[in-house]
């Protein structure tokens, strides 16, 4: 039996990232230390190190197995992403069927049988109790075929582990695990900028045709949770959200050009907080990807910002009577202003009402469970209020957490 795993796994080739995995590899090493005649102490720490790796996962065997394959990223993935079965070159269908049934022969895996062949004592008594469920055998990837048509509809890689993405420059993506639960319900007083957005980006997840987005206006008003929302809303339509900060925007491109490859999925690119000051030339980066560049669009890539600034970029009355240092200052300004007219769509978020950030305090204290009284909360909220930044999402949340 130690042979033959062994075998399987060294014969993997389409689903060789596999080996790369912590429990894959620690299970490599125990199989190699037995090939090798290692001493009972060496063969004991290896079966052990694999052990501790396999509960470490918190997943049977087979369901973790299961997981590496539909989330990996090989060549026979990403041309069932990109293509119909049919034109996939048989030769990669064909390693690829070898490959499950190489890994199938791991999935099978007994860990009492996988000690006592080490000549090593099992850790329970018995068959594996835990390897070998209904539930695991029934999401068994049957053929690549049926592999296929997962990529085709999921993805594959780090874009299918996630649905929340951060970019980080030369190392590229990283998964969000634990993205912000808000929700388009607990956004209160924004009801026709909540329409806007939805209807847009329902455009984008149906048709592939839909404008880029800037959310501008006073802060705290729930421009960024808006967005945020969205992923919750609509995770289950294929969506993902990648954030990127301004001082990454010099990447833009190459992140653009870097989702484009996975068609599969529509994913909207987010930055918060998007301002300029009147030195800075970032922005011309910007509007390139926008518009204005050689390439075209990528259809499964929208751009959603938001900022405090209508229009993008910091401008001085004196930009528009200045004569002292450039002729042509009103080109200049020109070129600052159109940054925000690349945004096909811009949403306005006023300073809400008093009566709307008193609706939103009482609504946040009945999500969080508060037994106090009406006219209280609203009393205490206001003078909170009044002592803070004034109304606003953001004030009547830290005025919420205020109360424990």
């Amino acid at each position: 039996m130690l042979k033959e795993l062994s075998r399987s796994l060294a014969s993997l080739s389409v689903y060789r990232n596999i080996l790369h995995d912590p429990l894959v590899g620690a299970l490599r090493d125990c199989l190699s230390a037995a090939g090798r005649g290692y001493e009972e102490l060496e063969l004991t720490d290896s079966f052990h190190k694999f052990m501790f790796t396999y509960f470490r996962t918190a997943q049977t065997l087979p369901a973790h197995l299961v997981n590496l394959i539909r989330h990996d990223d090989n060549p026979f993935s990403r041309a069932a992403e990109t293509m119909a079965f049919h034109k996939i070159d048989p030769r990669l269908v064909q390693a690829a069927n070898r490959d499950l049934q190489m890994l199938k022969t791991v999935k099978d895996l007994d860990m009492t049988v996988l000690a006592t062949e080490l000549g090593l004592e099992p850790l329970w008594g018995g068959n594996d109790p835990g390897d070998k469920s209904a539930g695991d055998e029934s999401c068994w990837p049957q053929s690549a075929e049926e592999l296929a048509g997962y990529y085709a509809s999921n993805s594959r890689g780090i874009v299918s582990s996630y649905r929340a993405l951060r970019w980080n420059g030369q190392q590229g993506l990283s998964g969000v695990e634990h993205p912000d639960a808000v929700r388009l319900e607990d956004l209160i007083g924004c009801g026709r900028q909540k329409e806007l957005l939805c209807l847009n980006t329902e455009n984008f997840l149906t048709t592939g045709r839909a404008n880029n987005v800037l959310l501008y206006g006073s802060r705290g008003t729930g421009k960024s949770s808006m967005v945020k929302a969205l992923l919750n809303h609509y995770g289950k339509h294929n969506l993902s959200l990648v954030e990127i900060i301004r001082e990454q925007l010099k990447d833009l491109p190459r992140l653009v050009n870097y989702l484009r490859d996975y068609p599969a999925r529509k994913f909207i690119v987010f930055i918060d907080d998007l301002s300029f000051e009147d030195y800075e030339t970032e922005y011309k980066g910007l509007k390139a990807v926008m518009e204005g560049s050689l390439e075209g669009r990528a259809s499964n890539v929208l751009l959603y910002a938001t900022s405090n600034r209508r229009h993008l970029v910091r401008e001085y009355f004196s930009d528009r009577s200045s004569q002292d240092e450039e002729i042509h200052t009103r080109d200049t300004m020109e070129e600052k202003l159109s940054l925000a007219d690349r945004f096909g769509l811009r949403i306005s978020f006023p300073p809400p009402t008093q009566t709307v950030y008193l609706d939103i305090v009482e609504n946040m204290a009945l999500q969080r469970g508060l037994q106090l009284d009406s006219e209280q909360l609203r009393r205490q909220a206001l003078e909170w209020e009044r002592s803070h930044h004034g109304p606003s999402g953001r004030t009547a949340r830290q005025f919420i957490d205020s109360l424990g």
